[in-house]
């Protein structure tokens, strides 16, 4: 009955039932009182009176008060943080009205408020996207070609953190780190030579501000040929501090390759020259022919010795590259491609150490003579990997190709009109390698080439750092970004978040129970960043009990051979460098890290945010701060087989952490000073989950 009573008409009733009980209390103790007066002692009676009715109208008052905090107060909170949710955290769903059940029309009113206001972002979603579609498709096919430039692309602000990197720069630099957004591009290459170069090309002229030199990376000793240009007045940079692009490509093996060269050149100087110049002076003092015959053949041994040395070194001498296997099927297709037959293949994600261009050569060269023998108008490419190597396999159906045909591949030149260009037997001394012709009876014939073993690229979500093939990573509004040296005072949105979470083998890091799994994701500007994530099961070096296993679905057998705390946890610390933390109950995962930090020498005193905390800055304490509750609250769907997984987790986690920030600027909470403060003020929670950890 009294949801249909108006808001006004239910508030004037706590009142009135305030007052009438209040009147009511006061008639009672003075009846009460009358009814005891002892005339010998009046004044008792009057104070049994004052008691009672006092302690009464206290009692009422606290009653009325609960059913006003209860139905009135804690309502208007709860539908105010619901509207909040739906203003500023992307919360689609409709407000629950029944939370305002006795506030009259001030819930439907609130859903009709956040319906509407949801239609408008909708459909001014809509005309955005309908108005940006070219803009973004032009985006797609300028990243799809920057992707595919073969060698590492890095830009970096004028505070060298990286805005930009493709997928070869990854691929240069894995051995000693992985390029990522916001991260300074010195945790990665020696920091002298890009500061030094940095300074002589500000000072330099407008006009010639690209320089070319030699870097070297930290930790994996690979020395990297770079061209470096200023990005000046564009893109939103910064005169005084603009940007800067550098253009990478691995010369360490073509400086191994000029020193052996040097070498043999040496040895040959050392072993030719004395012998002959002896030769020459026993020939001019007419010596016996005896001499001289031996002197002779003792040249020709040496030339012999450098010979055969040279011959067995070749195949290490020559520049190989890391081609993927996508690649090597183009380039084949656009050799073929109107003079050579019809080709199908099928990519393999594979990288193969060889002479990319050198081993196109060849296969198309032997396709085109399959073709014409007359033996077939198609031949497919088939690319296998086994244990111990990597086949190139051309097939067709018809007869085998006849062997001058085959030997002549190997023996001319595979550029008819370059006779210095490499043979096809050439091509396969240098690799090691070799080539026969194979057919079976049911028509099928092939000619296999093995080659080094090649590299198969992750693709599951396990790798620990996973960038896709043919990728280019990027966030522009880097280039303008500021340096915040106290970060108190750094804006929430312009921080660098790591979300995270793992799974243990119990809920007591201080009695044994160790990490069997770690996830992250980094956050950047609003967004997590693609390919920039951690997914790592971890050997706990112990059993892991039946009912962790029941929970996060990760078994002993799983665990066997993956790396230990002191590895994942490394690799994880280096994920975090120069990042805020964020975690669900963030004080029990840091519980770990802290404990095993001093094992492989790092200290985790990085910033921590918690979205217990941060739930009860924007609901209030009164709520259910779990991470179901509050994926429910934002409208973040957990998928049942993620649910306690940590990868599962920590996108959950991070999808309820970016619907916050718009929440918290909106209550004025602008900055992680101000966004810590106002977390501290949840006592109560923070001591709660501090005893969780510590008991």
């Amino acid at each position: 009955m009294l949801t249909n009573l108006s808001l006004r008409l239910r508030v004037f009733l706590f009142f009135c039932l305030l007052a009438c009980g209040s009147l009511g209390l006061i008639v009672g103790g003075l009846f009460l009182g009358m009814s005891r007066l002892d005339p010998n002692e009046p004044m008792s009676a009057f104070v049994m009176a004052g008691l009672v009715a006092g302690f009464g109208t206290l009692g009422l008052v606290v009653f009325v008060w609960r059913l006003f905090d209860e139905n009135v107060a804690r309502a208007i909170e709860g539908v105010a943080s619901a509207m909040r949710a739906r203003a500023h955290g992307e919360v689609t769903q409709q407000l629950d009205t029944d939370i305002g059940r006795y506030l009259g029309d001030l819930a439907p009113a609130a859903s009709a408020v956040t319906t509407t206001l949801h239609e408008s972002k909708t459909s001014v979603a809509e005309v955005v996207s309908t108005q940006t579609k070219e803009m973004a498709e032009q985006m797609e096919k300028l990243t799809a070609l920057v992707s595919d430039v073969p060698v590492g692309l890095i830009l970096c602000n004028g505070n060298h953190q990286v805005v930009f990197y493709n997928a070869p720069s990854v691929e240069l630099l894995k051995d000693t780190g992985y390029p990522r957004l916001g991260r300074s591009i010195f945790d990665l290459i020696r920091e002298g030579p890009v500061r030094k170069t940095y300074g002589r090309l500000l000072a330099k002229d407008k006009d010639d501000q690209d320089t070319e030199l030699m870097l070297a990376t930290r930790g994996c000793g690979k020395v990297l040929f770079s061209h470096m240009r200023l990005v000046q007045g564009e893109m939103g940079m910064s005169k005084d501090a603009p940007g800067y692009v550098l253009t990478l490509r691995d010369v360490t093996a073509d400086l191994t390759l000029h020193r052996e060269r040097e070498h043999l050149l040496s040895e040959m100087a050392e072993r030719f020259l004395p012998v002959a110049q002896e030769l020459r002076s026993d020939i001019e003092a007419d010596a016996p022919l005896e001499d001289i015959a031996a002197k002779a053949t003792a040249l020709a041994d040496a030339v012999s010795d450098v010979a055969k040395s040279y011959q067995d070194s070749r195949g290490t001498w020559w520049p190989m590259q890391q081609v993927r296997a996508s690649e090597l099927i183009d380039g084949l297709r656009a050799h073929l491609s109107g003079n050579g037959p019809a080709l199908e293949a099928l990519p393999r994600a594979l990288i193969l150490e060889c002479d990319g261009n050198a081993i196109i050569d060849l296969l198309a060269a032997l396709a085109r003579a399959i073709h014409g023998a007359g033996l077939t108008d198609t031949i497919s490419l088939h690319i296998e990997t086994t244990s111990d190597r990597t086949e190139l396999r051309l097939a067709w159906q018809g007869n085998a190709i006849p062997l001058p045909e085959l030997e002549a591949v190997l023996s001319d030149p595979l550029d008819p009109d370059d006779p210095q260009s490499l043979s096809g037997g050439e091509v396969l001394d240098l690799h090691g390698s070799a080539v026969w012709p194979e057919w079976d009876d049911q028509g099928g014939a092939w000619l296999t080439l093995p080659l080094a073993e090649g590299k198969v690229v992750e693709t599951s979500a396990s790798p620990v750092h996973f960038v896709p093939e043919r990728s280019a990573v990027f966030d522009f509004e880097l280039l303008a970004s500021t340096d915040h040296a106290a970060i108190d005072d750094a804006p929430l949105s312009k921080l660098t978040y790591v979300v995270f979470d793992t799974e243990t083998t119990g809920l007591e890091p201080q009695r044994g129970d160790e990490i069997v799994q770690i996830a992250a994701v980094r956050v950047l500007n609003g967004r997590m960043v693609p390919g920039e994530v951690i997914d790592q099961l971890v050997d706990p070096e112990r059993s892991i009990p039946a009912g962790a296993t029941a929970v996060h679905g990760i078994s002993e057998s799983m665990v066997q051979g993956a790396p230990t705390i002191r590895v994942a946890g490394a690799k994880f610390h280096r994920f975090c460098e120069n990042a805020v933390l964020v975690a669900h109950n963030a004080p029990f995962d840091m519980a770990f890290f802290h404990r095993h930090g001093p094992t492989f020498g790092a200290k985790f005193d990085n910033p921590v945010l918690d979205t217990v905390l941060l739930s009860a800055v924007l609901f209030g304490q009164q709520e259910e701060h779990t991470l179901d509750a509050l994926a429910a609250r934002f409208g973040v769907v957990i998928p049942d087989e993620a649910r306690h997984t940590a990868y599962g987790d920590t996108l959950a986690t991070a999808q309820v952490f970016l619907r916050m920030i718009p929440m918290l600027e909106a209550k004025g909470l602008h900055t992680f000073g101000a966004v810590l403060n106002a977390m501290e003020q949840n006592s109560r929670l923070m001591k709660e989950m501090r005893s969780r950890v510590e008991a």
